[in-house]
């Protein structure tokens, strides 16, 4: 589900970004994909002779001319390294398409390096690695999700991103996350054995088998560039349709609330459309946490509530509200931005403690 105004400044940074940041080449327009490859393949042989092997040609029309010439290096299973090329040009974006390669070839060896010190330290943490999501926010690794298993989960997967950027010799990002799959839907995953590691575990193909459903992803802060082993906290994704439906539930609920329940009872009360927030409370995985927006009463020459008052509630996995919500007023001024308290302001935490 979607994350917060928080979370959203969490999202797309660590460490991991630098595994899938191959910065190869950019490039120019085409004639045809056999054209750019051709090119490619004589650019490979001029700066690596013998060491690059094409293994996918994407061409880049209409948005783009040109295509993206993927490789793998003989020598380094792992590594992906991409051209892109335009036979009919020159270069490569201004600059020599050998340069252009040349730089792709030096960043492809650091991801693979990276990927590598990646891989070993989660084996050491007893998981493997099934999966490398574009935007930078996470491996994705298979475990149970479960009541019995949650905590030890959590602490485990805490355990193992403390000691990736550790093992690194730097300083751990703002926020680092793992997306959890369940085991089953890791069977029979799509990818090409004859792609480079890099390449068959970030393909769109992949990565979309792996979120085909509902699965869990557990984030941890950092504080003064180590991992914070306090902070952990589990999302609940969702598919859309699903995500939707609960979204719609909980608002429902809402509403009948501050209509029937509150005191004082709000009989004209309107909810905002927005649904954000949901997180596993700490220790279960059938209760959720988050934020509905509401209006005394629906305002404007066009009657609607973009949320001037929030509640704080807790929701069962069918978007039923469970005890009473907590109210925090005046969050957002007139159409101003929205804001949430924080933890400090009496906002729930849903950090899970260790142990």
């Amino acid at each position: 589900m979607a994350r917060s105004r928080r979370g959203t400044a969490r999202g797309g940074a660590g460490v991991l970004a630098l595994v899938l940041a191959l910065l190869g080449a950019t490039g120019c327009g085409a004639l045809t994909s056999g054209d750019d490859r051709k090119r490619a393949e004589e650019i490979a042989e001029r700066v690596a002779p013998g060491e690059l092997e094409v293994v996918d040609v994407r061409n880049l029309f209409p948005q783009d001319g040109g295509a993206e010439v993927s490789f793998r290096m003989k020598d380094d299973p792992d590594a992906w390294v991409r051209l892109r090329v335009d036979a009919s040009k020159d270069d490569c974006a201004g600059r020599p398409c050998e340069d252009r390669l040349e730089g792709a070839l030096a960043q492809a060896r650091r991801d693979a390096g990276d990927f590598r010190l990646m891989r070993r330290e989660f084996a050491a943490c007893g998981y493997e690695v099934h999966g490398l999501s574009a935007d930078g926010t996470g491996p994705w690794i298979a475990a149970r999700v479960e009541a019995e298993t949650v905590r030890p989960l959590v602490a485990s997967v805490g355990d193992c991103l403390e000691r990736w950027p550790r093992a690194r010799g730097g300083a751990a990002p703002a926020y680092l996350s793992v997306k959890v799959a369940p085991p089953e839907r890791v069977a029979g995953l799509p990818g090409d054995a004859g792609h480079p590691t890099l390449m068959r575990l970030s393909s769109g193909r992949r990565l979309a088998a792996l979120g085909d459903g509902t699965y869990h992803r557990i984030g941890f802060r950092s504080a003064d560039g180590r991992i914070a082993l306090d902070s952990g906290e589990v999302d609940l994704v969702m598919p859309f349709d699903e995500r939707e439906r609960f979204g719609a539930a909980v608002r429902d609920a809402a509403r009948t609330w501050l209509r029937e329940e509150a005191a004082p009872r709000l009989p004209e009360a309107a909810v905002s459309e927005y649904t954000g927030v949901w997180k596993l409370l700490p220790g279960r995985v059938d209760r959720v946490g988050g934020w509905v927006l509401y209006c005394e009463r629906p305002e404007g020459e066009r009657p609607v509530c973009l949320g001037r008052h929030a509640l704080a509630v807790t929701a069962s996995l069918d978007g039923g509200l469970v005890g009473e919500p907590r109210v925090f007023r005046g969050v957002r001024d007139g159409d101003g931005p929205l804001g949430l308290p924080d933890e400090g302001d009496g906002a729930p935490s849903y950090a899970w403690p260790r142990g």
